[in-house]
């Protein structure tokens, strides 16, 4: 069963509209049919924090409330999210209760739920769809009389054979009154299980919650104080982001031409955005590097010299770039920005000194052959020119005297 943590008891903050949907799935299971609530949005969006509150909302209603969680180092161990949400409940029926619950599928259930098994007997793999009917019927028991919401978060990190669960529960929903709540990253979870989400959606099963950034209000009333121009943009509204810049000490005034790098990375948003990186294929995480070295918006031409790809690599690695919603594209063919400014900042910083050194002079050296790109160029020999080097001191002193002939 669930219990509400330390970080659920925090005011909530804006979603008049999300919190609106959460009451009207609760309100869906006066009809008697399984239905499903579906969150997504980036990182640190406040997607668990919305699950808290509808798990919050579901037991002032007094609905039995379960939770599993996905795991990144639990990617290998067949249905974590599902053991996590179930195995301690059905453990504490017995042997005798889960037989009276479902019957004869006991034993498909133990090829899923551990607890489920005899003493002594380890669980089976196999014959998968038995199993999901058993999980399927454990759930419609589960809601006998009263309705019952289950709660999976972090549904990026399940396990392939949960997410098999998850697209046959959708396709053949339990015949009772039980909300399956689903929270992942955006563009982060397998086109199988979008595809069945598609398919419970035209059957109006489901309720879908696209978490967006906070409004400056929003972010006011979160802080407890209106948040700085600069913080705000840094953050792009995401709370998570926006609570851990705020604890930092005010930066110094940033020079001309400095601002997207302001405000340095605080540690819980470096190791979050570390984490989503890594998951990324090399290629994509190359191609990042990259790119935070090619500015914002960066040329996706330069990026790839940066990052010294080839044409084709690159084309891949930007659709690798986008589909995790790591960056977007702009209005100009070929040039995107990455989500946030603190994204690329915390790119930047973690691709290591070493590796940024080459790739500037990869920058400068593409930009070469490049007409009107002298100052870029200045700004990255200036970054990775040897001492003594008269060809790198050339470029910078012309682009000065081009930009004193500019400047007022």
């Amino acid at each position: 069963m669930a219990t509400v943590t330390q970080a659920q008891q925090k005011r909530f903050v804006g979603r008049r509209q999300e919190l609106a949907a959460l009451d009207e799935a609760l309100d869906g299971l006066r009809s008697g049919r399984a239905r499903w609530l579906v969150v997504s949005g980036e990182p640190g969006i406040g997607k668990t924090r919305l699950l808290g509150e509808l798990a919050e909302r579901a037991a002032a209603r007094r609905h039995p409330v379960f939770v599993g969680r996905g795991a990144e180092l639990e990617r290998e161990l067949p249905f974590a999210i599902w053991v996590d949400a179930l195995d301690d409940h059905v453990a504490s029926l017995g042997e005798r209760k889960l037989e009276a619950l479902i019957g004869e599928r006991v034993a498909e259930l133990a090829r899923v739920l551990p607890s489920a098994a005899p003493a002594g007997a380890g669980g089976l793999q196999d014959e998968r769809f038995q199993a999901y009917r058993a999980v399927r019927a454990l759930l419609a028991r589960m809601a006998m009389g009263h309705p019952v919401v289950l709660i999976l978060d972090d549904v990026h990190w399940a396990d392939d054979a949960s997410l098999e669960l998850i697209a046959h529960l959708l396709r053949r929903p339990p015949p009772a009154a039980i909300l399956l709540a689903l929270a992942f990253r955006a563009g982060q979870v397998p086109n199988t299980l979008l595809a069945a989400l598609e398919q419970a959606g035209r059957d109006g099963l489901v309720s879908e919650i696209g978490l967006g950034p906070l409004s400056v209000a929003e972010a006011e009333a979160l802080l407890g104080t209106a948040p700085q121009e600069v913080l705000y943009r840094q953050s792009g509204g995401n709370p998570f982001y926006l609570e851990e810049l705020a604890r930092v000490p005010a930066p110094a005034a940033a020079q001309a031409g400095e601002e997207a790098d302001a405000v340095g990375v605080p540690p819980a948003v470096a190791a979050a955005l570390g984490q989503e990186i890594g998951g990324l294929s090399e290629r994509a995480q190359r191609l990042g590097r990259g790119a935070a070295v090619a500015g914002e918006p960066f040329d996706l031409d330069l990026a790839a010299a940066a990052a010294g790809l080839s044409e084709a690599e690159a084309l891949a690695a930007i659709d690798d770039l986008l589909a995790a919603h790591v960056a977007g594209p702009t209005d100009v063919p070929r040039r995107y920005r990455f989500r946030h400014p603190l994204v690329r900042r915390a790119v930047y910083d973690g691709a290591g000194e070493a590796w940024r050194l080459q790739a500037h002079a990869r920058a400068a050296e593409a930009l070469a052959d490049r007409p009107g790109s002298l100052s870029a160029r200045a700004h990255h020999v200036e970054r990775s020119a040897r001492v003594g080097d008269e060809a790198a001191a050339a470029v910078l002193e012309q682009a000065g005297h081009q930009a004193a002939a500019r400047a007022p």
